[in-house]
């Protein structure tokens, strides 16, 4: 990490900081769970999990979960759960009707804490280059860490995030004989890999992984490595391309970005894990996340074509898809008529005037009109049929 800049190494700081918040949150949902749930436990269990996505989850109109969310609450496993899963959760489960005021006032303000977590969240995933200087790094450091210890981490150990040594690998109990066979089980799985045998490479890098006392830079190269081999085998085994939709924790998509992910925690500042949840991300068709993921990547690789090659193809799909969900007719917006009659009930603007305006801007302001022109293609009007490509 010293080759990175101080400025890398200030948002990278903050992203860790954030990490961090993810222990108390799966306490905080455990305890709200059991709120709400008559004392029932939160175990962890697929039981749990399933039972809660069927029950609450699925009758819940403000909860919207991707597929990959739906599943990691179906797994059961909080341990899992990133931020946006937590914070989805905690926001939008309702809340029993037979909570005192005291217990009201408490979720009142843990939410209010946990927006203000995830709107600084959001201001870093848009931060493209993934820098940040240093006023802002304290800044944000300082409302971060006061959000933290509201929520119970002492504000000390939050402080010793900020030191460059977490950028080290910490002090590991090392066998030496297991570090040698873990490699060559790598070896083994890269080159069974290769020979598009892929099962056979899942099931050696799983050997490598699970062998105690292997350095976690080491396991985190064969989470990445297993990563690409089950897209690989995803690939090999799918009949369609076009099917997104993750049906259960079994999906070979839902696999590789477990492990991705495994990659980019063990060893959080090299650029391949997260390069490995960005190429996930874009097999799932969502290349927002694979943007955030990618150019982190290239923060940590500037020079690195493969990563630039990705991120220009995940930005470049994304200006279509966002294109064409503007233009798309089934979010149905209102004729031009019915535009102006809401303007007539809430302003109290004549439509009559409103168009006599419109016929006269043609004069005056082609450009003008052209715009106008746009909005009743878009809208559809007396003698303008809806089309959205002339729109």
């Amino acid at each position: 990490m010293t080759s990175v800049s101080k400025n890398v190494r200030n948002y990278f700081k903050l992203e860790l900081l954030i990490d961090r918040s993810n222990l108390k949150l799966r306490q905080l949902f455990k305890n709200r769970y059991s709120l709400f749930n008559n004392g029932k436990v939160w175990d962890d269990s697929p039981t749990c999990g399933n039972n809660y996505l069927t029950n609450t989850i699925a009758h819940n109109k403000k909860l919207s979960l991707t597929s990959v969310e739906k599943t990691s609450v179906a797994s059961g496993d909080s341990n899992e759960w990133d931020l946006t899963t937590l914070s989805a959760l905690l926001l939008n489960i309702d809340r029993p009707k037979t909570l005192n005021t005291a217990q009201i006032e408490q979720l009142d303000n843990e939410d209010r804490l946990l927006n203000q977590l995830r709107e600084i969240r959001n201001k870093l995933a848009h931060h493209q280059k993934k820098s940040i200087d240093d006023v802002e790094f304290n800044q944000l450091w300082t409302e971060l860490s006061t959000i933290l210890v509201a929520f119970g981490y002492i504000d000390s150990e939050l402080d010793k995030l900020k030191d460059d040594s977490v950028f080290e690998f910490s002090s590991q109990s090392i066998n030496d004989e297991n570090v040698k066979e873990a490699k060559k089980l790598n070896s083994l799985a890269s080159q069974a890999h290769k020979n598009l045998n892929f099962s056979d490479a899942i099931t050696l890098f799983t050997k490598a992984i699970v062998l105690a006392g292997v350095p976690d830079h080491d396991r985190a190269i064969f989470y990445s490595n297993m990563s690409s081999t089950r897209l690989a085998l995803y690939e090999q085994e799918s009949e369609s391309s076009n099917n997104f939709e993750i049906e259960d924790s079994t999906d070979q998509r839902y696999r590789a970005l477990c492990d991705a992910k495994k990659a980019r925690a063990l060893w959080p500042t090299w650029w391949k894990g997260h390069f490995r949840v960005g190429k996930v991300y874009t097999v799932l068709n969502e290349h927002e996340k694979a943007i955030n993921s990618f150019e982190r990547a290239l923060t940590l690789d500037p020079i690195n074509n493969e990563i630039r090659k990705a991120l220009d193809e995940s930005r470049q799909i994304y200006g279509r898809q966002i294109r064409q969900e503007h233009l798309d007719p089934r979010l149905k917006p209102t004729t031009m008529s019915e535009h102006l009659n809401e303007m007539q009930q809430k302003m109290g603007t004549n439509p009559a005037h409103v168009r006599a305006g419109h016929a006269l801007i043609q004069e005056i302001d082609p450009a003008g009109a052209d715009v106008v022109k746009g909005h009743k293609y878009e809208h559809g009007d007396i003698d303008v049929k809806q089309d959205y490509e002339q729109a």
